[in-house]
């Protein structure tokens, strides 16, 4: 869907000819992030008229107004036709720096679970051309490379199953408010859209009356779309170097062979180890680009000892390679299980099986569970131990109150109760180079 050829309303056939582009399929049933605004009202109002379709609604309460908003939203939505949820941002202490940031992955960890548990594949978004252009405008006052000048992507995994879609990534935002005027479809606005305290407001307004003739939405989306394509072909070259340089353990470590860092260019390997990092550490975003380039140094260092970073360890290992492990201070704390609990960023609880009891935890081994395992393989060979001694702290483990009862990925299972199945999250896909790329720029 390309806006530059009309300025007119879209009609539900634009939207399905994009949602075609991006691999959506016809009977899927789709669910789409609404705010209240115009560009998600816009977006809900199409969708219901191409497919099934449910709208999820964020309570972010970082405003008192926001329940009334919300509700707002919910009535809006049902008049039309579409129906809603309301998900509520709970959170123990309200943020108070990079607010937007924080809310952000907030909301989006709220849907993608609300899809998962729903068997929805597919969430949809309403970002559009001019926030393509105010996001690279923003990654370039940054500093930043290929990565982030590449813009929002029109799919992005965000694990378990659900893909996130950008169907309007090539609409200006004016044929989005033309197609709400020809519906008389009124929205909410948001006062801190307007609020030049967030530099995406600056940026907006620098755009609306650019001091270059080049500086304009369209012209800009389209260099991200040429970045894009130059993205694509640095991350083919290096999962094929994640291939040949690392092995990942379905057990959350890695392997890196630090020999390999003279085979290909360094930003090759520089990318490439925030897929380390993020299989490793679960986050969903790189670190800044100097202290990858710092770790880069640490690792090839003759005097190499260790180095940590985004909780992650790296440390020496046999045979002049690199062990990647989970900083232990920094895994999530045990919590209750059940299936489909994600844990840590990384583990899936799979089939729960027949364990019984109601107090199932999953959190990390520790030291302590560390000392049962080494005890109770002691008087078996060294094969026993395929893991690593160094990274058995690290391994989730399925505990009953405070009771180690099973280390599946080291087959520990002192009864014979059946426990609950875990898979790690980036192994679930063929595509790991290609998935843990999240945030990079």
């Amino acid at each position: 869907m390309d806006g530059t050829l009309s300025d007119g309303p879209l009609t539900p056939a634009d939207v399905r000819f994009s949602l075609n582009q991006l691999g959506v399929p016809a009977s899927a049933r789709l669910a789409v992030a609404v705010s209240g605004g115009a560009d998600s009202l816009c977006l809900a109002a199409l969708l219901k008229d191409v497919q099934p379709v449910v709208a999820l609604v964020v309570d972010h309460c970082l405003r008192p107004s926001s329940a009334a908003e919300t509700q707002l939203t919910s009535d809006r939505l049902a008049a039309l036709g579409v129906e809603s949820e309301v998900l509520v941002w709970r959170y123990d202490q309200l943020p108070t720096a990079n607010i937007q940031a924080v809310a952000r992955e907030a909301r989006y960890g709220l849907m993608s679970e609300w899809c998962n548990a729903n068997q929805i594949e597919f969430l949809c978004t309403a970002h559009h051309m001019d926030d393509q252009a105010e996001t690279m405008m923003l990654r370039m006052a940054r500093g930043s490379g290929v990565y982030g000048l590449a813009g929002m992507a029109g799919t992005r995994d965000l694990g378990r199953g659900v893909t996130l879609v950008r169907p309007l990534l090539g609409v200006p935002k004016n044929r989005l408010i033309a197609t709400l005027n020809m519906k008389n479809l009124k929205w909410v606005e948001d006062p801190s859209n307007q609020n030049e305290i967030f530099d995406r407001v600056k940026i907006r307004n620098l755009l609306a009356d650019p001091p270059l003739e080049g500086f304009r939405a369209d012209r800009l989306a389209a260099t991200a779309q040429r970045m894009r394509r130059s993205r694509e072909a640095l991350e083919f070259y290096q999962r094929q170097w994640l291939s040949d340089a690392v092995e990942f353990s379905g057990a959350g470590y890695a392997v890196l062979d630090k020999a390999k860092f003279n085979d290909v260019p360094e930003d090759i390997y520089l990318r490439a180890l925030n897929s380390v990092i993020q299989f490793s550490g679960g986050g969903g975003y790189a670190p800044r680009f100097e202290k990858l380039m710092r770790l880069a140094g640490a690792l090839t260092d003759d005097g190499f000892s260790g180095h940590t970073l985004s909780g992650v360890k790296f440390a020496p290992f046999a045979d002049g390679k690199i062990l990647v492990t989970r900083e232990i201070s920094a895994m999530e704390k045990a919590k209750s299980i059940s299936s489909d609990v994600l844990w840590d960023g990384r583990f899936v609880v799979g089939e729960m099986g027949e364990a019984p009891g109601h107090n199932l935890l999953i959190g990390p081994l520790g030291d302590a569970g560390r000392k049962i395992i080494v005890e109770h393989f002691a008087d078996m060979s060294g094969d026993a131990f395929t893991i690593p001694k160094q990274a058995l702290p690290t391994l989730p483990a399925i505990f009953e109150g405070e009771r180690l009862i099973a280390v599946p990925h080291m087959g520990y299972k002192p009864d014979e109760r059946k426990t609950p199945i875990l898979s790690h999250q980036w192994l679930t896909s063929s595509e790991i180079g290609k998935k843990t790329y999240r945030g990079m720029q």
